[in-house]
């Protein structure tokens, strides 16, 4: 009995530190530019940006997650929530590199290029120098249109780095179920012609054709009027807008960027208020983070799907 036991204990134990063994040959990792090595699972991770974040509580990094910063909104999906509430935050916005060190990381994950300022003493081969391994969401440095197989495949080489294969699959898994259910109900449906307000009066900052968030319009029945722009967002003029006509106008919500005061300059521009989406008051609202890389790409969709088309 007490050899059962024991073998019994050491399995268990053996199960519970599964996901930092060392591997034998460690692991190369291709990410925007850079080459790291990985000989075992990080076992301290700090993430700079809301979306990242989600995306490693989402896998089941649990306590290794030993800080975040820059957050985008105060209400982080029900499935992450609870544990998104346990992770140290580090600043409010990015945190300075001798406030990264304190956290003791061996990774930091970015979720935007600008995590990685390098004027700012954040930058990857400063970090790099001090031992530190960093990855950044490929969204930010993808020079091709970002879609919903390129997320997928991001998550999956998360779950490969941090031996999180099992949480990658389940995740990927349930965001292309939810996916799928709202591309069948649309199908056949005609796409309405969408212009989607982030910021800006002198010129309107838009969403490009290149990130997560067009792709995202596109499977929820919508037409990003500004696809064309190779870019993930971008300043375009009013008299674009205009000329564009939009149906429906798509406003992005995040901390510190007041919906109502989006809604009523639109409404009262000279250029702008007559196109059919702002003359009808056919407003739509989604967080940022459901329009950037991250596990909100379903919630995106299924927003979208729901506001523009009922569905």
């Amino acid at each position: 009995m007490r050899r059962t036991f024991a073998l019994v204990l050491a399995v268990f134990l053996l199960a519970g530190c599964a996901s930092t063994a060392p591997r034998q040959d460690g692991m190369r990792i291709d990410d925007c530019g850079r080459t790291e090595t990985f000989p075992q699972p990080p076992r301290r991770v700090v993430s700079l940006n809301q979306h990242a974040t989600e995306i490693l509580l989402a896998l089941g990094l649990g306590d290794r997650l030993v800080g975040t910063a820059y957050p985008d909104d105060h209400a982080p999906p029900p499935s992450v929530a609870a544990a998104y509430a346990e992770v140290p935050k580090l600043a409010d916005e990015y945190p300075s590199f001798e406030r990264i060190l304190e956290a003791e990381p061996d990774l930091v994950v970015g979720g935007y290029a600008s995590a990685f300022d390098d004027s700012a003493g954040r930058g990857r081969k400063r970090l790099e120098d001090n031992g530190i391994r960093t990855l950044l969401l490929s969204e930010s440095c993808s020079r091709a249109p970002f879609g919903m197989d390129a997320l997928f495949a991001d998550v999956a080489m998360f779950g490969r780095v941090l031996g999180l294969e099992d949480g990658a699959a389940e995740l990927i898994a349930d965001m292309r179920r939810r996916v799928a259910a709202v591309e069948r109900r649309l199908a056949g449906v005609p796409p309405v012609d969408v212009f989607v307000y982030d910021s800006g009066e002198q010129t309107a900052f838009t969403l490009g054709g290149h990130g997560l968030g067009d792709d995202a319009l596109r499977r929820a029945g919508a037409r990003n009027v500004f696809a064309d722009v190779p870019k993930n967002f971008a300043d375009v003029s009013w008299e674009q807008v205009a000329a564009r006509a939009p149906q429906a106008v798509v406003l992005v919500d995040y901390l510190g960027a007041p919906i109502g005061a989006k809604r009523d300059y639109l409404r009262g521009h000279p250029l702008v208020s007559g196109a059919p989406g702002v003359r009808d008051g056919r407003f739509s609202t989604i967080p940022l983070v459901e329009l950037v890389e991250g596990i909100r790409f379903p919630d995106a969709v299924e927003r979208l799907a729901r506001d523009l088309h009922g569905a």
